[in-house]
Protein backbone atom coordinates (compact mmCIF):
# COMPACT_ATOMS: atom_id res chain seq x y z
CA UNK A 1 0.00 0.00 0.00
CA UNK A 2 1.16 3.25 -0.52
CA UNK A 3 0.15 7.01 -0.06
CA UNK A 4 -1.35 8.97 -2.39
CA UNK A 5 -1.73 12.75 -2.66
CA UNK A 6 -4.08 13.98 -4.69
CA UNK A 7 -4.54 17.09 -6.58
CA UNK A 8 -7.20 18.45 -8.54
CA UNK A 9 -7.70 21.91 -10.83
CA UNK A 10 -10.16 24.41 -9.27
CA UNK A 11 -13.21 24.07 -11.03
CA UNK A 12 -12.85 27.81 -12.59
CA UNK A 13 -9.86 26.46 -14.71
CA UNK A 14 -10.43 22.75 -15.40
CA UNK A 15 -12.65 20.92 -17.24
CA UNK A 16 -15.90 19.12 -15.17
CA UNK A 17 -14.55 15.57 -16.58
CA UNK A 18 -11.27 16.09 -15.58
CA UNK A 19 -9.11 13.86 -13.24
CA UNK A 20 -7.43 14.65 -10.71
CA UNK A 21 -3.90 13.67 -10.14
CA UNK A 22 -2.51 11.30 -7.62
CA UNK A 23 1.46 11.01 -6.82
CA UNK A 24 2.63 7.79 -5.20
CA UNK A 25 4.97 8.86 -2.01
CA UNK A 26 7.32 6.06 -2.78
CA UNK A 27 11.07 5.82 -4.70
CA UNK A 28 11.19 6.27 -8.76
CA UNK A 29 13.40 3.86 -10.25
CA UNK A 30 12.67 5.77 -13.51
CA UNK A 31 13.41 9.16 -12.11
CA UNK A 32 16.75 7.81 -10.95
CA UNK A 33 18.00 5.37 -13.63
CA UNK A 34 16.28 7.93 -17.01
CA UNK A 35 16.58 11.17 -14.96
CA UNK A 36 16.82 13.03 -18.32
CA UNK A 37 13.82 11.20 -19.32
CA UNK A 38 12.07 11.70 -16.26
CA UNK A 39 11.82 15.03 -16.40
CA UNK A 40 10.75 15.08 -19.85
CA UNK A 41 7.49 13.41 -19.28
CA UNK A 42 6.36 14.85 -16.46
CA UNK A 43 7.96 18.24 -18.04
CA UNK A 44 10.06 19.60 -15.03
CA UNK A 45 12.31 21.54 -17.13
CA UNK A 46 14.41 23.00 -13.86
CA UNK A 47 15.08 19.03 -13.50
CA UNK A 48 16.45 18.19 -16.90
CA UNK A 49 18.81 21.61 -16.72
CA UNK A 50 19.82 20.47 -13.41
CA UNK A 51 21.05 17.32 -14.79
CA UNK A 52 22.45 18.35 -17.57
CA UNK A 53 24.53 20.95 -14.97
CA UNK A 54 25.22 18.33 -12.91
CA UNK A 55 26.71 15.80 -15.45
CA UNK A 56 28.78 18.40 -17.27
CA UNK A 57 30.03 19.58 -13.60
CA UNK A 58 31.21 15.98 -13.13
CA UNK A 59 32.67 15.49 -16.01
CA UNK A 60 34.91 18.46 -15.84
CA UNK A 61 35.36 17.97 -11.87
CA UNK A 62 36.45 14.06 -12.52
CA UNK A 63 39.54 15.83 -14.13
CA UNK A 64 40.81 16.66 -10.46
CA UNK A 65 38.92 14.55 -8.02
CA UNK A 66 39.20 11.43 -10.33
CA UNK A 67 36.24 8.82 -12.34
CA UNK A 68 36.05 6.86 -9.47
CA UNK A 69 34.72 9.92 -7.07
CA UNK A 70 32.71 11.62 -10.13
CA UNK A 71 31.35 8.10 -10.40
CA UNK A 72 30.41 8.05 -6.84
CA UNK A 73 29.07 11.59 -6.28
CA UNK A 74 27.00 11.02 -9.62
CA UNK A 75 24.98 7.79 -7.96
CA UNK A 76 24.51 9.44 -4.35
CA UNK A 77 22.93 12.50 -6.49
CA UNK A 78 20.62 9.86 -8.47
CA UNK A 79 19.58 7.79 -5.57
CA UNK A 80 18.13 11.34 -3.99
CA UNK A 81 16.31 12.42 -7.28
CA UNK A 82 14.86 9.19 -6.71
CA UNK A 83 13.72 9.61 -3.54
CA UNK A 84 12.45 13.56 -4.14
CA UNK A 85 10.59 12.60 -7.32
CA UNK A 86 7.33 12.81 -6.04
CA UNK A 87 8.07 16.21 -4.13
CA UNK A 88 9.03 17.51 -8.00
CA UNK A 89 6.27 16.27 -9.01
CA UNK A 90 4.01 17.54 -6.55
CA UNK A 91 5.77 21.28 -6.52
CA UNK A 92 5.20 21.39 -10.25
CA UNK A 93 1.94 20.68 -9.78
CA UNK A 94 1.01 23.44 -7.28
CA UNK A 95 3.16 25.55 -9.69
CA UNK A 96 0.79 25.11 -12.47
CA UNK A 97 -2.52 26.24 -10.08
CA UNK A 98 -3.36 22.77 -8.85
CA UNK A 99 -4.73 22.45 -5.45
CA UNK A 100 -3.50 19.77 -3.00
CA UNK A 101 -7.25 17.88 -1.94
CA UNK A 102 -6.04 15.62 0.30
CA UNK A 103 -4.31 11.72 0.86
CA UNK A 104 -5.40 8.45 0.13
CA UNK A 105 -3.83 5.02 1.13
CA UNK A 106 -4.49 2.29 -2.07
CA UNK A 107 -2.08 -0.22 -3.96
CA UNK A 108 -2.81 1.58 -7.23
CA UNK A 109 -2.47 5.01 -8.32
CA UNK A 110 -6.13 4.41 -10.66
CA UNK A 111 -7.87 3.05 -7.29
CA UNK A 112 -6.34 6.08 -5.37
CA UNK A 113 -8.18 8.37 -7.70
CA UNK A 114 -11.42 6.29 -7.59
CA UNK A 115 -11.33 6.10 -3.87
CA UNK A 116 -11.02 9.59 -3.89
CA UNK A 117 -13.89 10.59 -6.19
CA UNK A 118 -15.94 8.57 -4.60
CA UNK A 119 -15.46 10.04 -1.07
CA UNK A 120 -15.64 13.22 -2.65
CA UNK A 121 -19.28 13.09 -3.76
Amino acid sequence: MTLYSIFEKPQAKAAKDRAPVAIGERFSWFAMLLTPLYALVNGLWLLLIFWIALVMGLVYASRVIGSDAASGLYAVVVVFLGFEAPAFRRDWLLFRGYQWRGDVISSAEDLAQRDYLSHRK
